[in-house]
Order: C-alpha cells, then structure tokens, then sequence
C-alpha cells in the first residue's frame, strides 16, 4: 500500500471492521427509526462537518502533494459524498409511509454498487493483489451480512428468541430483564425461566445496546429492533479473525484467498448472524482463543497467555460450549513445556508454569463463575441444559443408525426433511443435518425462492465438506505438511467438536440439536484445511495435483457465486414481498 495514512487497516483490520460496522449502525439501524432522532442528525452533521475539515486543511497543501496520492484523497472525498448521497436517499426512501422500514435494497444496492465502484477502479488501473482481493472479500461479506440481517426482521428466523413485552421468557426476555434490572442477571433460579440458564455476557451486551439507545431518545419499541446488530459484528469480526489465524500459519496468495473466501459465504454465518442469541460470540471467543494460543506458541509471552485466558473466559461467560477448544488449546501448552524440559531449559520452564498460574487465575474465575453461582446458590447442575419435548422435532431413530446411516433419501430434497414443514420424516443423521442448515437453514428460503435455491447452495457446500475433509487426511498424513503440534492442534479441534455434536445430537434426540450453530468452528476448521491442502498441492508438479487444485478452486468459486446470488435473491424477493404486506 503507498498509501502509508491507511496502513494501519490493514495491519489491524479487527479495527476497520469495527468502524464499517459504526457506520452500518448509525446510518441503517438509527436512520430507519420511526420518527425523528436527534443522534441521526448529529452523526450525519459530524461526518459532513469532518469531511469540509480534512478538506479545508488539505487544500492549501493540496499543490505540494504527489498526482498519485492527489487522486487518493480525491477518491476518498468521492467515496465520503457517495456515503452521504446514499444515507440521504436511505433517509428519503424510509420516509415515504407506503414502505418506511421496509426497502433494504436501497442501502444494500448503494453499498454494493461503492464496492463495485472499488473493484472496478482496481481493475482499470490494474492494482489487484492479494491483500485487495481479500479486502474485498470481507467488504462484501460485511455489505451481504448487514442485509441480511435488515431483511431479516429482529422477530423473524429466530432460534429461542421468545418475545419482548411478553411474558420475560426466551433470549428477548432475557435482555429485556437485564436491561430493566440494570445489568444485573436474575436473583432467582435460572430454571424457572426459559433460556435464563445460559451465561449473561452476550445479553448483557444487547441490553447495553438497548441503554444506549434509549439514552439518546429513543423509544424502547423502537429500539429493540436493533437488537441483531451486535450478532452481525460478531459474524464480521470473526471472518477477520479467521483470516489473521490464515496468516499466522503462513497461508499466502490463492490458498489464504480461498479458505478465506469459504469463511466468508458460507451460508452458516449469515444464518447464525442474525440470530440474537449467545452462540455467535462465543465462536468469536473460540476464534480469538486460537488466533492467541498460535501467536503464544511462537512466543511465549505473559501478555499473549493472558490474552487466551480473558478469551477462553469470556467465551465460557458467553456460551458453556466454548470450553470445547480448551483440549486443543491444553496440547499446545503442554508441547511447549516438554520442549523446555528436553532442552534443559529449567528457568524458562520455570516461567512458562508461571504463565500458566496466571492463566488459570484469570480463566478460571471467569469460565467458572456462572456454572459455579447456579449451583450453589439455586442447586443448578452444572452443564445443566433443558430437555424439551416436541413431537413433531423428535428423532426415533437408534443412535448407531444416526451416526453411520446416510440414506439417499435425506439427499433427495436439499432442504431439511422436518415433520414441523409436510415433509414425512426428520433427517436423522447429524452430519447430513450439519451441511443441510449450513446450507439452508432451516429450509427458510424454501418458501421464499423455491427448490431450485436450495440444490444451489446444498450440493456445492457438500462437495466442498467432502473436498474439505480429504485435504484435513492429506495434510494429516503427509509429512513435512506443517509440524507436528500444529497436525495435533488442528486435528484434535476438528475430532473434539466433530464427537462433542455428535454425542449432543445422540443425547438430545431432536432436529433443533442438529443445527450448524452448535458445531460452528468444524467450518474454520475445514476452511483451514482446504487452503493448507492447495498449498502443499501446488508444491507438486504433476498433473493430478493440478486438476485437485483448479477443481478445489472452481469448487469455492462456484460454492461463493451461488451463496451469494441466493442470499442477494432472496432479500431482495423477501422484501418486495413485505412491500405489499
């Protein structure tokens, strides 16, 4: 980048997604409320005031400053008054009483067509690169999230959520409790309602949100509807993150592109983006947890410890599942200090179990504190989840058929088989579940699109989670892939998750237990192993390996392609449709 101003977004992209996430808010979530609302107008006055700023600073030095670097700030100013055009015509649109809160393709299409713009300008002036490509990548991903989640209305296409102003029960009671009781989680047993059992960080954080709101003058009606914007940053967030453990394990050019690429479309997140409950941010968490635990084994610092440990709490203090990565995460210490041991390196040893006292103390409280307050304050179990019995979602099927049994039937309709939906059976085997809500969901675009969209998105997820696992075997097996403590890592991530959904599943026989969301970083983990597959592939000079690697490639670009034309088509289907609602 000659652009030294803004290379920080790229050395930290964690933070420049953050910032497009704040303008996503201010100007789609605050901008369609009903009625006026002061922060609106004060966000768009400071964004027009900071631009006449920087320029009226600029224009003095402006014939002192390189041609190129003149088109740079040129385009900048362009890219500002595009963004203003676009809130005004937003704010215009939702105006009108015939479709206010209604037209999400206005923004969608504006955003788009900036991104276009981008891709297009790069492209005449010939500046693609790696990094671009993946800029790109992520952009679009985030544009694709944000409307997503605004056709998706806070109340529809939810899992759990109950409702709010009801009864308190579900994730929406939860955050409407905590927002009436000032942050503070229930004083009584967590089992008398529905959903209080889970960790309260995630609500906690939508009740924020609500505070914020209202704060500013907003209506609390009108506020919860917002409440899917912090799910969508954490979907955000974790595509970058998937992306810096890319990196840090030396993935470059078309393998980091492609895994890259899967993290981003595959339609699993969009779905659990949007979603307010809690399972989102503790795979952010677990991705964090990862991203810390590879930077930690290549330097052993107390601040990179400390930083697993805070992730690994959090993450626990969000969703009990998210202890899950602790086995991986434990071989990994424990490599490093046999390390130590064999090299007789008895000091650092003596520091590394320091860093390790620390870690507990820090992790330990944090991923316990929950678990620990139910129990002995209301007699909780722990690892207490609650079993319910709905008819038309249980799974009659033995487990030892659910496990190895792949019937051409459940392949036959690219949506999940569900009694709940006229369909005559439920699809019974996880793994088959697994990729069928990964793809589809539930089969919400079903009704939406028709059947068409569903093979679209199934048949290339399938190809590509069977691509994915026989890279995983190849670079397991083949030597000199990657060390060994990484073969280890990885491989047992993707066996602890694989058997703990597994034995879920088994041990919650219905088909609301089989959704993606509870297996979520098997998909990072498959990502990682088809760009680690293509790199050691393209290492080989024959032929076969070739045809593996271009079909590997075509594969993520025809899995992408159609991901992304059935997420654009049913949005904007979806909201023609309420247009006339």
């Amino acid at each position: 980048m000659k652009n030294q101003k803004f290379r920080w977004i790229w050395c930290n992209p964690f933070a420049g997604v953050f910032l497009l996430w704040v303008f996503f808010f201010l100007s789609f979530a605050w901008f369609r409320m009903d009625g006026e609302v002061t922060v609106s107008y004060l966000s768009a006055m400071g964004m027009a005031g900071g631009t006449v700023y920087w320029w009226a600073k600029r224009k003095e030095r402006i014939r002192r400053v390189p041609k190129e670097k003149q088109k740079a700030l040129l385009y900048m100013l362009a890219a500002v008054v595009y963004a203003g055009i676009m809130m005004y015509v937003f704010f215009h649109v939702q105006s009108n009483p015939a479709i206010h809160s209604r037209n999400e393709m206005v923004p969608f299409f504006f955003l788009t067509g900036a991104w276009m713009g981008y891709c297009i300008g790069v492209t005449v002036r010939k500046k693609w690169c790696e990094r671009r490509i993946l800029f790109a990548i992520i952009v679009f991903s985030s544009i694709l999230q944000l409307f997503f989640t605004m056709v998706a209305k806070f109340n529809l296409t939810q899992c759990d959520m109950g409702n709010f102003f009801t009864t308190g029960d579900g994730h929406a009671g939860y955050i409407e409790y905590l927002y009436n009781n000032h942050l503070i989680p229930a004083q009584f047993d967590p089992r008398e309602k529905w959903q209080y059992y889970h960790p309260p960080l995630n609500h906690i954080i939508q009740a924020v949100l609500l505070k914020m709101q209202t704060l500013c003058g907003v209506d609390l009606k009108v506020a919860v509807k917002n409440v899917q914007y912090p799910t969508m940053l954490y979907t955000m967030l974790s595509t970058v993150c998937a992306y810096k453990i890319f990196r840090e394990l030396k993935l470059r050019k078309l393998p980091l592109v492609l895994a890259t690429a899967v993290m981003a479309f595959t339609p699993a997140f969009r779905y659990v983006g949007i979603l307010i409950n809690n399972d989102m941010l503790s795979v952010l968490f677990v991705l964090l947890c990862i991203l810390f635990t590879i930077r930690w084994y290549r330097n052993p610092t107390v601040k990179n410890i400390l930083k697993i440990a805070v992730c690994f709490g959090l993450g626990a203090l969000s969703k009990l599942s998210a202890v899950l990565i602790a086995p991986p995460i434990a071989v990994v210490f424990i490599d490093v200090l046999i390390r130590r041991l064999r090299n007789r390196e008895y000091q650092a040893f003596g520091g590394l179990m320091g860093q390790m006292g620390a870690f507990l103390a820090v992790a330990a409280p944090l991923s316990l504190y929950w678990s620990l307050r139910n129990y002995f304050r209301f007699g909780v179990p722990l690892g207490y989840v609650p079993l319910s019995h709905v008819d038309e979602q249980y799974i009659p099927q033995p487990a030892l058929q659910r496990i190895f049994d792949f019937n051409f039937e459940m392949f036959r309709n690219p949506y999940l088989n569900h009694l709940e939906y006229y369909n005559d059976f439920n699809d019974y085997n996880p793994l088959v579940t697994f990729i069928k809500s990964s793809a589809t969901e539930y089969g919400t675009i079903r009704f939406i699109l028709g059947e068409w969209a569903g093979h679209v998105c199934f048949w290339p997820t399938l190809v590509l989670a069977l691509v994915s696992f026989g890279l995983m075997v190849y670079v397991l097996v083949k030597k000199n892939s990657m060390p060994v403590i990484g073969k280890v890592f990885w491989g047992l991530t993707y066996l602890v998750y694989l058997v703990s959904y597994e034995h879920f599943c088994i041990q919650y026989p219905y088909v609301c237990t089989e959704h993606v969301r509870y297996a979520l970083p098997l998909i990072v983990t498959g990502a990682f192993f088809i760009g680690k597959g293509i790199e050691q592939l393209s290492r080989r000079k024959s032929r076969l390996s070739r045809v593996l690697t271009y079909g590997t490639g075509g594969t993520v670009l025809v899995f992408s392609l159609g991901c992304i034309v059935v997420s654009i088509a049913y949005g904007v289907i979806f909201t023609i449709g309420m247009m006339w609602v």
